[in-house]
C-alpha cells in the first residue's frame, strides 16, 4: 500500500487585496500541481489540505495520513516569532500560518515524517522558536540572487552545500548540488533541535533537519520545480516517501 501524504495549500481569499480576485465571492484553496506530482513520483499517494481549522477535522485527517509536506507560499508572521513588521515584508496569510502550526504540532506528536519547502523551511523553524529575516535585500549583504529570475523554473541560481553525515547528504550522496531559488527570507536564528544539514555558497541556509524525530527535515529551494529536468532532485520525494511507508507499517503493526 503507497502511503497518504498530506500537502499543504495556498489560502486564497476571494477578495484578496481588497479586490473580487473570482468571477463568484468565494475564497479557494490551491496549489501548483508540482507539489502534489512529486509525491506521486516519489510512490506516494498526494492528498491535497485544505484549510478548515477545525480540531476534530485536523485529528481525523491526520490520523489517516502518512505523511505531510508543508509547501512553499506566503511570507510568515513575523508576530508568531516576536518581531515587528520590517521593510520588505511580502503578503502574509495569518489563518494560513495558525492551521500549519497546528498540523505541524498535532504530526510530530504522531512521529509522523514531515517535509518542508520554501516556506515549509522557514515555518518549521519558526515553530522550533527561531526566527527569520524578513527580506534579504534589506537585511542581507549578497550577490546572489535568491528572491526568482526571469527564466524557467528550473534553472540553476547557485550551489549548496550538505552537511556531511547529514540526511541530505546520504540521499544525494555528495557534498555539493545545483539548485534553484525563489525566497527573499531566510534563517536568522536557528530554531531548537534543528540541525543545519544545507549551506549556499554565500551563507544561506538551506536545509535543516530535527536530530530528535525520526523524519523531519526541509529544503530551501525548490526540487518539486526541478526533477523534471534535474532528475536527482526527485531523490528527496523519494527519501520522504519511503520515510512515510515506514511510518505507514509502523502504524499497521501498533
Amino acid at each position: 500500500m503507497k502511503p497518504l501524504i498530506g500537502c499543504t495549500t495556498y489560502y486564497v481569499s476571494a477578495f484578496e487585496e481588497n479586490k473580487l480576485r473570482f468571477s463568484v465571492a468565494q475564497d479557494h484553496f490551491m496549489s501548483a500541481l508540482d507539489d502534489p506530482l512529486s509525491i506521486q513520483k516519489g510512490g506516494g499517494i498526494p492528498i491535497a489540505i485544505p484549510l478548515i481549522d477545525d480540531e476534530e477535522y485536523i485529528e481525523s485527517l491526520l490520523d489517516r495520513l502518512d505523511g505531510l509536506l508543508l509547501i512553499g507560499g506566503s511570507d510568515v508572521n513575523p508576530h508568531l516569532y516576536g518581531h515587528p513588521y520590517k521593510k520588505g515584508l511580502g503578503n502574509i496569510v495569518p489563518m494560513r500560518d495558525t492551521f500549519e502550526l497546528k498540523l505541524i504540532e498535532k504530526a510530530l506528536k504522531r512521529q509522523m515524517p514531515i517535509f518542508g519547502i520554501c516556506r515549509g523551511l522557514q515555518l518549521l523553524n519558526v515553530f522550533f522558536g527561531g526566527t527569520l529575516i524578513q527580506d534579504m535585500d534589506h537585511a542581507y549583504q549578497t550577490d546572489i540572487n535568491h528572491a526568482g529570475y526571469t527564466g524557467p523554473k528550473w534553472n540553476i541560481a547557485h550551489k549548496v552545500k550538505l552537511a556531511k553525515d547529514s540526511v541530505l547528504h546520504h540521499c544525494f550522496g555528495k557534498e555539493e548540488v545545483e539548485v534553484n531559488s525563489f525566497h527573499h527570507q531566510m534563517i536568522d536564528t536557528l530554531g531548537q533541535g534543528l540541525d543545519i544539514a544545507a549551506v549556499s555558497e554565500d551563507g544561506v541556509i538551506e536545509g535543516i533537519v530535527h536530530k530528535d524525530y525520526p523524519f523531519v527535515a526541509a529544503v530551501q529551494w525548490h526540487p518539486e520545480m526541478m526533477f523534471d529536468v534535474h532528475q536527482e532532485q526527485l531523490k528527496l520525494f523519494e527519501l520522504f516517501v519511503h520515510s512515510c511507508k515506514q511510518n505507514k507499517t509502523k502504524k499497521r503493526v501498533v
